[in-house]
């Protein structure tokens, strides 16, 4: 557990922004409309975007670093990233979205502060966190067709610390991809060439099959609204946000949990998301005092670029891949079974999204859907009693090294749905991993009581 002050009434006035620029390619670009497929159109609403944070340190003073060596890198890495620098709009003919390559550009912002590093605490997910370390957009003010895809903050704190704050827009593409952007954005400021182009054909990959093929039910692509009503069990509408730390040696605790409590059935090894999604469902839903007979939705994501082979997914593909799946389980057995139990619910409902089959119906399914689909994630403040547990855990932020070295902290700045949650591996290599999550504010203390209870549950199954 972290033991950092509990900061979230973080001082935005001593941000200082130094300059605010719209940074553009540095060579002509391909100009016209990328075709975005419904797969890159359903997570989330297109007046949003998902902001994550980047915490360096450098050995030497960050003062020193020239930030022109950054815009300019940033100017000439979106020449292969060119529908970064567009911008997106209603095709209101064809009932979708999609992405005017016109090289408008993203917004970087430099800024100071007399704040340190150690004056952030531990760095818990806020409104005021996203609002200190990235940029900020008027939504309601702004027609889409301004508002930019991409939005990236240079904040140098008083005691050389210094933090990336990057704000990406899921309709352009999903955490992979956006961590392969970065990359080559870090490899391009230190003088690098890019490792693997990056590949827009979107539809080729993702447009319906003619005719199209649904062969299964997609309740996954239903929009996470609670089934409760939207106040808690006690009438509380106010949330909070929280970060919570698993050492490696806290991590291996469980997994040997469940592997020992399984021995007796026949199960596949357990990963490590399987594991903490499993003991996160059960913290929350211990937490909520749920009805034993309510029914649980736990929602886990699924890459799907190891899956589409006909035609095959090219490495460098930037778009979205991402699929979800959920398992649905009473709360009683949540609770009273033992973990392996919800991990192999896990494993159940992510075994039929590993066909291509099941993909390409799902793409098909959403492609045959009338007008504009409803976001997975949109206006909803709540998931209650539902959870769904998101992984940055494989994403190379570890990478994000544009000159001063590997960064010592990465997170979310916000995370604004009740019931969502995102795990990120530390940057440093130690094996820990940190829990960003959203619930109900009266649920957050217990939730930290039995999120650090590692004692096995004994269950008849």
């Amino acid at each position: 557990m972290n033991n950092s002050p509990n900061n979230t009434n973080y001082p935005t006035k001593m941000i200082k922004i130094k300059r605010s620029i719209m940074v553009r390619p540095s060579k002509d670009t391909p100009k016209g409309t990328l075709w975005l497929s419904r797969v890159d159109m359903f997570l989330r609403t297109p007046y949003s975007h998902t902001t994550k944070f980047f915490i360096y340190q450098p050995k030497f003073l960050s003062q020193n670093y020239d930030t022109n060596i950054f815009i300019s890198a940033l100017s000439k890495v979106l020449v292969p990233f060119y529908p970064l620098a567009g911008r997106l709009r209603l095709n209101a003919t064809k009932d979708r979205y999609e992405i005017d390559c016109n090289a408008e550009g993203v917004l970087f912002v430099e800024a100071d502060t007399t704040l340190t590093i150690a004056d952030l605490g531990d760095f818990r997910p806020s409104v005021g966190l996203r609002t200190c370390l990235t940029p900020s957009w008027d939504y309601s003010s702004s027609e889409l067709e301004s508002i930019p895809l991409e939005m990236l903050q240079l904040t140098r704190f008083k005691c050389g610390g210094v933090a990336l704050g990057y704000a990406s827009h899921h309709h352009v593409a999903d955490g992979t991809s956006h961590a392969q952007f970065l990359y080559s954005l870090c490899r391009v400021a230190k003088g690098l060439d890019l490792v693997v182009p990056p590949i827009h054909d979107r539809m080729l990959h993702f447009s319906p099959r003619d005719p199209p093929r649904v062969g299964f039910s997609h309740s996954e692509f239903d929009p996470l609204g609670p089934s409760l009503s939207l106040n808690g069990p006690s009438g509380e509408t106010e949330t909070t946000q929280s970060i919570f730390i698993l050492s490696k040696e806290q991590i291996n605790t469980l997994k040997q949990q469940v592997i020992s409590e399984s021995h007796h059935y026949k199960t596949d090894k357990p990963t490590t998301y399987e594991v903490l999604a499993a003991h996160i469902c059960r913290s929350t839903c211990k937490t909520r005092g749920l009805d034993h007979n309510q029914d649980v939705k736990l929602y886990t994501p699924v890459d799907g670029r190891h899956k589409l082979k006909n035609p095959p997914l090219p490495k460098g593909y930037f778009g979205n891949v991402l699929f979800f799946t959920f398992c649905k389980i009473k709360a009683c057995d949540i609770i009273h079974k033992p973990l392996w139990y919800i991990v192999h619910k896990i494993q159940e409902a992510k075994k039929h999204m590993s066909s291509e089959e099941y993909l390409r119906s799902g793409t098909d399914y959403l492609e045959s859907l009338s007008g504009l689909p409803d976001p997975l994630i949109g206006a909803q403040k709540s998931m209650y009693p539902n959870i769904l547990v998101n992984s940055w855990a494989r994403l190379p932020f570890d990478s994000a090294d544009f000159g001063l070295g590997p960064p010592t902290f990465c997170g979310n700045c916000e995370v604004k749905l009740e019931g969502l949650c995102f795990l990120v591996t530390s940057p440093s290599g130690d094996g820990s991993v940190s829990l960003a999550i959203n619930l109900f504010a009266q649920h957050m203390p217990l939730f930290e009581k039995y999120f650090y209870d590692f004692l096995p549950i004994k269950s008849n199954l």
